[in-house]
């Protein structure tokens, strides 16, 4: 199916099957020989990606968008450890038929994204690392508190809360993303459920306190490393950890902003992440 006809708000939502249980994706853009797969943050569905993100960068390349394993419409329940959800985001590339791809890891697609990188390494060409951090990052160890601080709130502010600064800008930004993420009407993903949360917690606390067992000096992809500038979900100085320890990595932290930097500047990340993909050795 000739996905130029699509876009983020029409893209049809997919099913594939695996081991018994079907999996939900979105693909959409211009074809390309290296898709762009694209993995999403903590209780993350195929609709909170930006469609001003998603769209800029459809328009140079295919983009898929995957909902993993009990997540939006993806049937099972989620794993409480990263390297089960790698495990399942393989089967899914695998499954769609893609055996060299681009990724784009978001917070906790982040996580998945460098481990993909570390246990199969010529699946990839380039990697896209958004918001993240690597493992034994010690701020991670308090991540259900902040979640716990977080629930409480009325939805827009708990958004705000988590993905923006309490500046007038950056604010005023997230309110309009939240605009942008409901601009889809119709086929939307299903809410992610509170077994998918608690679980991803329990994912996202481990990566900060057990054992690190990838060598990011090893993953030898070009890498592009955003964030915010006080991103206190993932901190900030972790992507720079990351932009020091990955031998082809470069980096970007932008101004007044948080875990949801690219939320808020997406018309310069589809530049930067455009300009990566297609030119950066």
């Amino acid at each position: 199916m000739n996905n130029l006809i699509f876009n983020h708000s029409t893209a049809p939502t997919r099913l594939i099957e695996i081991d018994g249980l079907s999996f939900a994706y979105r693909t959409f853009g211009k074809p390309s020989k290296v898709p762009l797969v694209c993995l999403q943050h903590f209780t993350g569905t195929l609709d909170n990606w930006d469609p001003l993100i998603t769209n800029g960068l459809a328009s140079e390349r295919q983009v898929i968008l995957i909902d993993n394993r009990g997540v939006g419409n993806s049937a099972g329940d989620v794993p409480d450890n990263v390297e089960q959800m790698t495990l399942d985001a393989l089967k899914i590339i695998e499954s769609l038929g893609i055996h060299h791809c681009d990724l784009l890891g978001f917070s906790l697609g982040g996580f998945i994204a460098q481990l993909i990188a570390s246990q199969k390494p010529e699946l990839l060409r380039k990697i896209i690392l958004v918001g993240t951090a690597p493992q034994g990052a010690e701020i991670l160890r308090g991540f259900p508190k902040l979640i716990e601080k977080a629930l409480p709130l009325e939805p827009v502010e708990r958004f705000l809360f988590l993905f923006f600064t309490p500046s007038e800008l950056s604010r005023s930004k997230g309110k309009q993303t939240l605009e942008r993420l409901y601009q889809r009407g119709e086929d939307r993903d299903s809410d992610i459920t509170m077994q998918a949360m608690q679980a991803q917690v329990k994912a996202l606390t481990k990566w900060g306190t057990d054992p690190v067992t990838i060598d990011l000096g090893q993953i030898l992809h070009p890498v592009l490393v955003i964030n915010g500038s006080n991103d206190q979900m993932m901190d900030s100085m972790n992507s720079i950890t990351l932009f020091k320890s990955l031998p082809k990595a470069v980096v970007a932290l932008y101004p007044d902003s948080a875990h949801g930097s690219f939320f808020q500047y997406p018309e310069l990340f589809v530049e930067h992440a455009n300009s990566f993909l297609n030119n950066f050795e």
